[in-house]
């Protein structure tokens, strides 16, 4: 448990930092994953015509190498002209986030079921955020995707840095608690035998002594 704790804060710290790195180089951030998206996209139709090739006996060979072959356009696509495919990822973000907004403060508002008060405000955040990214277009581009990377790994790191911190806290209260329960140290224990062993002398010595000083005041009875 203890390797585990140390583990998750150890990534945890590290995801922090490289969430911070992120958001103070956005744009770098964001050509970084526009680029990484391209090479996940190559990764993926490379896969899926693998994949199809391989079962092209069970008749799934068209299928896969189609999407196979569509992913690899796109991926080629993203990576010959990454500022223009930025903007239009950019846009989509902005769309995205202004149309989910839209819908949930619309479903606050008419179901009005418990909690819908979180709803409504979770929904007039997204359509803030979606109006910082549409009205600043196309400046935005150049932040928006670093920005979401660098706040994801933000609070991933600190996800867990919190649960790591918990598992550490959990373990020393189980080893207090179980501490707690063990019986005493050796030394303990030790002085107790003795002082027991020394008592039970003591006793016997004072026993014998009241059997004598008994004898003997019987013995001065009788010369009396």
């Amino acid at each position: 448990m203890s390797k585990k704790s140390t583990r998750l804060i150890v990534v945890g710290t590290l995801y922090t930092v490289l969430g911070l790195v992120a958001l103070a180089f956005a744009s770098a951030t964001t050509f970084a994953a526009v680029m990484t998206l391209s090479v996940i996209l190559a990764i993926g139709g490379i896969a899926q015509i693998v994949y199809g090739i391989q079962g092209r006996k069970t008749g799934q060979l068209w299928p896969h190498v189609a999407l196979g072959c569509l992913a690899l356009v796109c991926a080629v696509l993203i990576a010959r002209n990454p500022v223009a495919n930025t903007m239009v990822l950019t846009f989509m973000i902005g769309f995205f986030l202004f149309a989910g907004g839209l819908a949930k403060v619309i479903g606050a508002a008419v179901e009005r079921t418990t909690g819908w008060g979180y709803y409504l405000m979770n929904g007039l955040v997204s359509i803030l955020l979606a109006a910082i990214i549409l009205f600043s277009f196309p400046v935005s581009s150049f932040w928006t995707i670093g920005t979401f990377v660098g706040v994801d790994l933000i609070i991933g790191g600190l996800s867990l840095l919190g649960l790591g911190y918990s598992i550490r806290k959990a373990r020393k209260e189980v080893v207090r608690s179980m501490n707690s329960l063990l019986p005493e140290t050796y030394d303990e224990i030790e002085y107790e035998y003795f002082h027991k062993q020394n008592a039970e002398l003591e006793d016997e010595h004072s026993g014998s002594d009241e059997k004598r000083k008994d004898k003997d005041s019987e013995g001065n009875s009788r010369l009396h």
